[in-house]
């Protein structure tokens, strides 16, 4: 079964004076690269010029709005040729355009895609902006910055690549992209969804003092990238929230106040540093409620875990599947296949059942075995879903540095990092890499120290002062034992004005 986003081949930006850069480039179909990356239009072109020309004259006729026309387009091997259909508007000095090949039954489903697309994605008009800097600056300038996020971003997984296989090199050459053009860095970041629905984990469904240190740790890298570059970085959060929200114990409108809460805190903590974007910013803004209906009217979710639906993110969940979904058959032979999809099939599993473990969905059943076979079905839905999203990411934020949550070997085109900077912890956590996790604000809550660092933990172990948990991520070193149950001093629960908690506090006892 065929999705629309295997229908994209390219995305563009075209200037009247004929250069053209193009954007994540297919690899399934031949796109000419120049060395500086300009393009004449017409050398990619096997129709005819006039026909070309007076496609490009419509586009300009009918500014703003988008032109649809197909040409044919010149393959590898410089004698072949495929049909391409394009998506194209006019915006005063040139054209930007997304190109797709041989949409087949899929024709309304694109026609949706295409101006999501030109409206949404982030290849914006830097893509084509000249490089401002000589090029030796722009080499030293990047190596500075890359070791900078090498010594403080980079989550180094058991299976790390970043050295060995040309992971660092990928890494930096996005990096350089960026610095040649004196523009920030831009770096793209899945995360910060809702509060995990497990008691024994977190303090509340809010933020809290776990998501202000990830705020801090972020306001950390961009202040020591901009000592040695100084339009410094710039961080774009797509909550995955909606993506699997249903799936994971969370209402839909827990959700929203989650994600509204986050954004007001790190607008206030450090305005302009962050823009925090949700599923149906991209997939529903702008469209009008007939196409939408019709876009997802067969595309029907399984939802095996009880929670409270909003109309508005089940109709987001279903278009991202519609649009950037994936055959179920396919994903099954990878699990079977592959041994990363595998192995990060089984840590969802895994972390579900731990997630899971006090939801009335999972808690009621009558069995270990029945528990398990639940959390592999949603760990499977799961995948589904994160591959979705991950594509609709990919589309959208093609020229930006991707960074995750996950651990990754590094080799490219995602790299684990660590959500806080070591400089605010006391330790960091890595355990938690067997269920494909690096240590989350949503997932843990915080002790401050009474040195003034910081340790995240789950709060049932705070709480009963167990230092060695039933949860698999809470198996404490010596040393996190010792900081933890420090002689004379006793925890303090810490509260915002309005009275949420906020973190535990290590203070002396009288």
């Amino acid at each position: 079964m065929a999705y629309p986003k295997d229908k994209i081949a390219f995305l563009y930006i075209h200037r009247e004076s004929g250069e053209i850069a193009f954007i994540s480039q297919s690899a399934s179909r031949h796109v000419p690269v120049a060395q500086k990356g300009d393009f004449t239009f017409q050398s990619v072109v096997a129709s005819k010029a006039q026909d070309l020309e007076a496609a490009k004259q419509a586009s300009r006729t009918i500014a703003p709005a988008i032109n649809k026309y197909t040409i044919t387009l010149l393959g590898a091997d410089q004698s072949s040729t495929w049909a391409a259909t394009i998506y194209e508007r006019f915006l005063g000095n040139g054209f930007e355009g997304v190109v797709f090949v041989d949409p087949g039954t899929l024709e309304r489903e694109i026609d949706y895609l295409a101006p999501l697309l030109l409206d949404n994605s982030a290849m914006t008009r830097s893509c084509l902006l000249d490089a401002s800097t000589a090029d030796q600056e722009v080499d030293e300038i990047t190596a500075r910055a890359l070791e900078i996020i090498e010594k403080n971003f980079i989550h180094f997984a058991s299976n790390d690549q970043w050295f060995t296989s040309g992971g660092k090199q990928r890494f930096g050459e996005g990096v350089r992209y960026h610095v040649a053009r004196n523009v920030p860095l831009e770096f793209i970041l899945p995360a910060f969804p809702v509060k995990s629905c497990n008691p024994d984990k977190t303090l509340g469904k809010f933020p809290d003092k776990a998501e202000e240190l990830a705020i801090r740790s972020m306001k950390i890298i961009a202040d020591l990238v901009k000592e040695v570059y100084p339009p410094g970085v710039h961080y774009n959060i797509v909550s995955d929230g909606h993506v699997f929200s249903d799936l994971v114990g969370a209402d839909d409108a827990t959700v929203d106040t989650y994600g509204r809460m986050f954004r007001e805190m790190a607008h206030d903590l450090h305005p302009g540093l962050i823009n925090f974007f949700r599923l149906d910013d991209f997939l529903l803004d702008n469209q009008d409620e007939d196409s939408i209906a019709a876009l997802i009217s067969n595309t029907i979710l399984e939802h095996p875990i009880e929670t409270k639906l909003t109309s508005s993110a089940e109709t987001a969940r279903r278009a991202l599947l519609c649009l950037f979904g994936n055959d179920e058959s396919s994903v099954r032979k990878d699990i079977q296949e592959s041994v990363e999809t595998r192995n990060l099939h089984h840590g969802f599993s895994r972390f579900m059942l731990e997630d899971l473990q006090e939801h009335k969905s999972c808690k009621g059943l009558p069995s270990l075995a029945a528990k398990e076979e639940l959390c592999s079905k949603v760990g499977f839905l799961m995948l589904l879903r994160n591959r979705a999203y991950s594509a609709m990411v990919e589309w959208l934020f093609p020229l930006a540095l991707r960074v995750s949550i996950h651990p990754h070997p590094n080799r490219g085109p995602k790299y684990g990092i660590n959500v806080i900077h070591a400089s605010l912890l006391a330790a960091q956590r890595s355990s938690e890499e067997k269920n494909f996790h690096i240590p989350t604000p949503w997932h843990n809550a915080v002790v401050e120290l009474a040195d003034g660092k910081f340790m995240l933990l789950h709060s049932k172990v705070i709480r009963s002062g167990e230092l060695s948990g039933k949860l698999a991520c809470e198996e404490l070193g010596s040393n996190e034992q010792v900081l933890l149950k420090r002689d004379g001093y006793t925890m303090e629960l810490v509260k915002f004005p309005d009275g949420r908690p906020s973190h535990y506090k290590q203070i002396k006892a009288c």
